[in-house]
């Protein structure tokens, strides 16, 4: 596993901050980390160099962006300068690659009784053209027609997680201001948006840590009808207001 991180910091004394942070990281391995006692998820019995390839939680560039800054009007009119300033706006945007999606045939033709085969990719490209499926809503991320099953007693030529599912872009703000009233008692009024731009962030191959069950993740089967189709996307924008009394 190896990374590289550049961050920017910068602290201004004219009201606002600002922060960027990009880290490009790399992680690589046999086969996937989970309990001691796990089934092994090589895919070739005495090889193990055959199922080199990225980790499955492996998301390459991540790209942050922070602000906070605070008004400061100034007016003729009193009443003006004391209504727009002190507001406090803390914007944040996060984007980042998708992680690793790994196929595999679902059946296990290679007869070693791993049942881990991965396909024969006969197209270069494994994305398709169109993302559009047969049915609404639905995208379709991966080409079928871009793999084939191996053969019997074979393996397929595609590597462990070779393959990368949606990235993500989010921007999320906070607008507040503290009113104070007197010595001991404030009024902080808050209101805060997450996904602003509403923008569409699909599940990839893995779901977060703290989703339930039922979270469905990109279908990676390619016995299957769905395999490839985006099943499930992250939260849509949310709006939130706050309203704190301090005394």
């Amino acid at each position: 596993m190896s990374q590289f991180n550049r961050r920017r910091d910068n602290r201004f004394s004219h009201g606002f901050t600002f922060n960027a942070n990009y880290t490009d990281s790399y992680c690589v391995s046999d086969t996937e980390f989970g309990a001691a006692l796990a089934t092994p998820a090589n895919s070739q019995p005495f090889n193990r160099h055959a199922d080199w390839g990225p980790c499955v939680f492996d998301t390459r560039h991540n790209f942050n962006v922070s602000l906070a800054a605070i008004s400061a009007v100034k007016s003729g009119n009193p009443w003006v300068g004391r209504l727009l300033s002190n507001w406090q706006i803390a914007p944040l945007l996060h984007v980042a690659s998708g992680q690793p999606l790994g196929t595999t045939v679902g059946k296990d033709n290679s007869l070693t009784g791993l049942n881990n085969d991965r396909p024969v990719q006969v197209l270069a490209n494994p994305y398709p053209a169109s993302q559009g499926c047969s049915f609404a809503p639905c995208v379709q991320w991966l080409n079928p027609q871009a793999f084939q099953p191996n053969a019997l007693g074979t393996f397929g030529n595609l590597g462990r997680n070779a393959l990368r599912g949606p990235g993500a872009v989010n921007v999320d703000v906070a607008l507040s201001r503290i009113l104070k009233f007197t010595e001991r008692f404030s009024l902080q009024v808050r209101a805060e948006a997450f996904n602003v731009l509403n923008h569409t962030n699909f599940v990839g191959a893995i779901s977060p840590a703290g989703t339930p069950a039922s979270f469905t993740t990109l279908s990676t089967n390619l016995s299957t009808t769905t395999y490839g189709q985006v099943q499930a996307a992250f939260d849509p924008r949310i709006l939130q207001f706050a309203l704190k009394l301090s005394f």
